[in-house]
């Protein structure tokens, strides 16, 4: 009796273990019967998602908006509020007269920088790939932990998809 009930205890470790294998490498379903790819470590695939739709949409705002004007409007403000932080020392009124003018060409960067043409292009794929992460890794539970603080697949997703997208910008000069 004793033998059976190591032979069971065995193939019942056996047959976890093999489960726990299979669940680690098998491709998930996800909307639209897609399957999300796994590489073996849900990090490594926010990460690659990450930074693909952090230069789709920085490609996108590169060649959709006028990079020349953003800059030109952002060193024009730049200029203004050094000028503004001297004339507050010494006249407050012009520098209060001169805060006007930073937020008028701060509202002209807004609109130069949030272009609708960018803005509509880019919702429907993104809608696309946060369903397709939602549905691929929300089963993993904790995907991101920084010692202090941990994340599952949203926080993770926002976070890398943010680093990824300052990284970006910089490497390819965006406004």
């Amino acid at each position: 009796m004793n033998v059976t009930n190591s032979s069971v205890q065995t193939l019942s470790n056996e047959s976890l273990n093999q489960t726990l294998i299979n669940s680690t490498t098998q491709v998930s379903q996800t909307f639209l019967s897609l399957q999300t790819p796994f590489i073996m470590n849900p990090l490594i695939d926010m990460v690659v998602i990450a930074i693909v739709v952090g230069l789709f949409t920085t490609l996108l705002n590169k060649y959709l908006t006028d990079q020349v004007a953003i800059k030109a409007l952002r060193a024009e403000m730049k200029k203004k509020q050094k000028d503004m932080k001297e004339m507050l020392k010494t006249n407050p009124q012009k520098a209060k007269k001169m805060q006007g003018e930073i937020m008028k060409k701060n509202m002209d960067l807004m609109k130069h920088s949030f272009n609708f043409k960018v803005m509509a292009i880019t919702i429907l794929p993104m809608l696309f790939v946060f369903v397709q992460i939602r549905q691929g890794y929300f089963h993993f539970g904790e995907i991101l932990n920084l010692g202090f603080v941990s994340f599952e697949w949203l926080g993770t997703y926002i976070i890398l998809t943010i680093i990824a997208s300052i990284i970006l910008k910089k490497l390819l000069k965006v406004a």
